[in-house]
C-alpha cells in the first residue's frame, strides 16, 4: 500500500504534504500509524507490535534504496525508479563470470588493471609542467602530446586520450570530484553530485554445519517492539546490530551449503564494517538465540562479510533520489563534458556512466550496463557525424 502510494505520487504529480517533509520515511510513519492508531479491532498491545512492523519495513526499505534512513529518500520521486523486466537468475560463480566472458575478445595489451587515476585533464587543460613530465613518457607518440584529455595516474604517467568514459561511483565522485578533474567539473554537475544520495548496504554470510531453521522457513526477520514509536533509527555505536533488518535462508543448500544472509545498511553497517569477523558472528548469533529463543544455537563455522563503505574504490552501495533531488539530477550527472548543443560542434571528452547515471534504473548492475551502452551509443553517433 505504502509504495502504491508513493507511485501515485510521483506518476500524477500529485503534491506533498508539507508534513511529510517529502520524505518515504516521515510520509510512511504519519500515514500508516494514523490508520494503526485507528483501528477499534486491535488492542493496544497488538498496535503497538504493527507499529514496530512498520519500524522493521522501513528498515528493509533502507536496505533495498542503500540509504542510512527512509527519512532521506525523496517522496515525490521515489515511483521513478523501475522494477528490471524478467526472471531474476543467480549467475553461477558471481557477476565476474560475466565480466570475463566480455573480457575474452579484448586484447590484454588494452586493458591496464591496479592502474589508479589521480586526475582527468579535459579541455585542454594540460599545464606546460605536465606536458615537461608526459614528454618524459617513452611511449607518448609526438603527436598525442596536444590531446584534448590526459588522465594522470598515481604512478605519474599521463595517458592521452580521445574521450574518457568515467564509471566511478557517486560515492567516489562526491569524495574526489574536485581533485580528480582538472578544470574542476561545472557547478550543475557538481551541485548534481551533492544532491543525489549513496549510502551503504552490506551483507553477512553466516554458514552453519547444520540448519537451526525449519524447511518452510525462508528469512528471519526481526522487530524490536522498542522502537514501536520511534522517529529515528539511528543507534549508538554500540548497538549496530539493531540495524540488521533480516536474514534470509540460501536455497538450495545443495548449492549453498547451509548459509544465511543478513542485511543491514547506513552508518550502522559502516560501523559493523570495522569490527573483526569474531565480534561480527558472535554478535549476530547471540541475536538469532534471542529471536528465536532457541539458547543453543551454536556460531557459525565461518562468516563472509561485503565492505562497500569502507572500500575506497566504492564508497557506498549504490545511489538513490536524496530529499531534494530528482531524475533531472541524475541527467544532469550524466551529461558529457565540455557542454556543447551538439556533438558536432564541440566532441565529447569527458562521459559519464555508471548506476546512478541512469534515471529509471539506478541502484541495479542494469543500470550500470545500460548507461555504459547509451556513452557507447553517443561515441559511435559522433563518429558517424564527423565520418559523413
Amino acid at each position: 500500500q505504502v509504495y502504491n502510494l508513493t507511485q501515485e505520487f510521483f506518476q500524477r504529480g500529485k503534491p506533498v504534504n508539507a508534513e511529510s517533509q517529502n520524505s518515504v520515511g516521515v510520509f510512511t510513519r504519519d500515514v500508516v500509524r494514523k490508520r494503526v492508531k485507528a483501528d477499534p479491532d486491535d488492542t493496544e498491545a497488538v498496535k503497538r507490535l504493527k507499529l514496530a512492523m512498520i519500524q522493521q519495513y522501513l528498515k528493509v526499505e533502507s536496505c533495498e534504496s542503500s540509504s542510512h534512513s527512509m527519512d532521506e529518500v525523496s517522496l515525490s520521486e521515489f515511483g521513478e525508479w523501475t522494477e528490471i523486466p524478467g526472471a531474476h537468475h543467480i549467475i553461477p560463480c558471481g557477476f565476474i563470470k560475466i565480466v570475463e566472458i566480455l573480457a575474452r575478445s579484448i586484447p590484454e595489451s588494452v586493458i591496464q588493471l591496479r592502474k589508479p587515476v589521480k586526475c582527468i585533464h579535459w579541455n585542454q587543460s594540460v599545464s606546460k609542467e605536465i606536458e615537461r613530465v608526459a614528454d618524459h613518457n617513452s611511449d607518448l607518440p609526438e603527436e598525442d602530446k596536444g590531446s584534448d584529455v590526459f588522465v594522470e595516474c598515481e604512478d605519474c604517467e599521463f595517458i592521452p586520450a580521445d574521450h574518457v568514459i568515467v564509471t566511478v561511483s557517486l560515492g567516489v565522485l562526491k569524495k574526489r570530484h574536485e581533485s580528480l578533474f582538472h578544470p574542476r567539473l561545472p557547478e550543475e554537475k557538481v551541485m548534481a553530485i551533492e544532491k543525489l544520495g549513496i549510502n551503504t548496504t552490506d551483507k553477512i554470510f553466516l554458514e552453519f554445519e547444520e540448519p537451526f531453521w525449519s524447511s518452510e522457513c525462508n528469512s528471519i526477520q526481526f522487530v524490536w517492539e522498542d522502537e514501536a514509536e520511534s522517529e529515528s533509527l539511528t543507534y549508538p555505536e554500540e548497538l549496530w546490530y539493531k540495524k540488521i533488518c533480516s536474514f534470509d535462508v540460501l536455497y538450495p543448500p545443495e548449492r549453498y551449503g547451509h548459509v544465511l544472509s543478513g542485511w543491514i545498511c547506513g552508518e550502522e553497517a559502516l560501523i559493523m564494517e570495522k569490527c573483526d569477523d569474531e565480534t561480527v558472528a558472535e554478535t549476530c548469533t547471540e541475536m538469532l538465540r534471542k529471536f528465536t529463543g532457541n539458547p543453543n544455537i551454536p556460531k557459525p563455522r565461518r562468516i563472509l562479510r561485503s565492505s562497500w563503505g569502507s572500500n575506497p574504490n566504492f564508497r557506498g552501495s549504490y545511489s538513490y533520489t536524496q530529499v531534494g533531488s530528482s531524475g533531472a539530477d541524475v541527467e544532469k550527472l550524466a551529461k558529457p563534458l565540455p557542454y556543447a548543443e551538439s556533438s558536432k560542434t564541440a566532441p565529447m571528452q569527458v562521459m559519464f556512466s555508471g548506476e546512478a547515471t541512469h534515471r529509471k534504473y539506478y541502484s541495479t548492475t542494469h543500470g550500470a550496463v545500460l548507461s555504459g551502452q547509451r556513452e557507447a551509443a553517443r561515441l559511435i553517433e559522433m563518429y558517424q557525424d564527423l565520418l559523413q
